[in-house]
């Protein structure tokens, strides 16, 4: 045995009487999966998706929350204070988006389809209790003496990513499962409509909270489109506003494309 061969077996001890399972090309998908691809196929002609742009914002919101408290500098002054808020702000953005799922998008379903929001509601419910459990955690990693600093804002660090990946596979079934049957019910004008609702109950300043997670995190296309829509809606002080606000959140690229787009 060379040196190399010893240095892996050290590494990689071998467990009596374990083999690995074998992974077979006839093992079976997720569920989500096969509904991503139903889905896909049954949006052509492309259908409105109405969890999608929010959903851009709020992985990007978690995935940035989640990062920034991974790697806080516990002994600045600023970071304890700026990182916290961060997190704090995340819980916000989702305590209101299911309280906006709960009002408009499960009534929708109900409306329809008698018991079809229950899991998610359900789900919705955990997420309500985890956010309390979050800001409690929250506030003693903030204000941890320093000999308990790193491990207060280490468990707040592991329970905020479990939060963030329920909540990744649970916008995947809202995507999948609510989404299709949505479309089954409802045409593209009524769910429209619906986001409307949801966008007019969205306080301004709040909504530009939300514009501030959406706009950078979708595709140059996509924010184009939303930017042009913006641009012929509001009035040009208020538009400039949403400009100046998304700009320091795309790359050089990305601001010359959007002011070429919006050209």
């Amino acid at each position: 045995m060379n040196a190399r061969t010893q240095a892996e077996a050290k590494a990689l001890p071998e467990v009596p009487g374990y083999q690995p399972r074998a992974v077979t090309q006839a093992a079976f998908a997720p569920d989500f999966i096969s509904r991503m691809a139903a889905n896909d196929a049954a949006a052509a002609p492309e259908r409105h998706e109405i969890y999608h742009f929010v959903h851009k914002g709020l992985r990007a919101a978690m995935s940035d929350a989640l990062v920034r408290l991974g790697r806080v500098d516990l002994d600045s002054a600023v970071d304890r204070t700026e990182v916290p808020a961060a997190v704090a702000d995340l819980l916000q953005l989702c305590r209101e988006h299911l309280e906006h799922e709960n009002n408009f998008l499960h009534t929708a379903m109900e409306k329809v389809v008698p018991g079809s929001s229950h899991a998610c509601a359900d789900d919705h419910m955990h997420h309500v209790k985890t956010i309390a459990d979050l800001k409690t955690r929250l506030d003693e990693a903030a204000t941890a003496e320093p000999l308990m600093r790193e491990r207060a804002f280490k468990v707040l660090y592991r329970l905020l990513a479990s939060f963030v990946a329920e909540n990744f596979a649970h916008m995947e079934i809202e995507e999948s499962a609510n989404t299709e049957l949505l479309w089954r019910h409802y045409s593209d004008a009524d769910l429209l409509a619906v986001e409307h609702q949801i966008h007019a109950h969205i306080k301004p300043e709040r909504m530009m909270t939300w514009l501030r997670w959406i706009l950078p995190n979708v595709t140059r296309q996509q924010r184009a489109v939303m930017m042009r829509g913006m641009q012929a809606a509001m009035p040009a002080e208020l538009f400039g506003g949403v400009l100046e606000m998304v700009k320091p959140h795309l790359s050089e690229v990305e601001r010359a494309a959007l002011v070429a787009d919006l050209a």
